[in-house]
């Protein structure tokens, strides 16, 4: 299937990839609210229940790309929701430290255990050989992506990489090993 030129077959995956973070992102939204949630809410939630301790709130803003003020909104309905609490730090009492409660801890485990299995229905049809081809072409964007951004090359890029595909296990510690790095550097 010949799409044009290599700057028109350029576009069209550009346009695509665009046009799927945009529906994938708008059917999420759709589907979150099923649950009563916000993707921030959802984000915010999850990221507390795969980092399993309290966590500052300037720990949530880096890992949500959210500003202080509307992480502060974003909790403060979760706390009125009952999914999480807040208290202050021992050491700190200036530092607000948040996690999420078991009624939190249950409706992300929950929304996670019903992605997963909308995700296994919707490549159902998919051979294991079309899966593997679906995971390289993915990686290989995300590679690329990550790639424009950063000045890493070769297999520090690859490692970047990797790690970022392991965010989801628990974006907060990634983003604490990221600022560690960083002051090392």
């Amino acid at each position: 299937m010949d799409v044009g030129t290599r700057e028109e077959k350029i576009k069209r995956i550009k346009d695509a990839f665009v046009t799927l973070m945009w529906v994938a992102t708008r059917g999420f939204s759709q589907w979150l609210q099923n649950f009563g949630l916000t993707p921030p809410q959802f984000f915010a939630l999850s990221s507390l229940v795969c980092h399993k301790e309290p966590c500052t709130m300037r720990d949530l803003t880096d890992v949500t790309f959210q500003d202080p003020p509307t992480m502060t909104g974003i909790i403060d309905r979760l706390v009125k929701m009952k999914l999480v609490k807040r208290t202050r730090s021992e050491i700190d009492r200036r530092v607000v430290l948040v996690e999420p409660t078991p009624a939190g801890i249950e409706l992300a485990t929950k929304i996670q255990e019903e992605t997963k299995q909308e995700a296994i229905k919707s490549y159902a049809t998919l051979t294991n050989e079309e899966l593997d081809a679906m995971y390289q072409s993915v990686y290989y964007l995300l590679r690329l992506h990550v790639g424009r951004y950063t000045s890493l090359k070769d297999e520090e890029l690859d490692a970047e990489v990797d790690q970022l595909l392991n965010f989801e296990g628990n974006p907060i510690h990634f983003i604490q090993l990221n600022a560690k790095k960083q002051i090392k550097n």
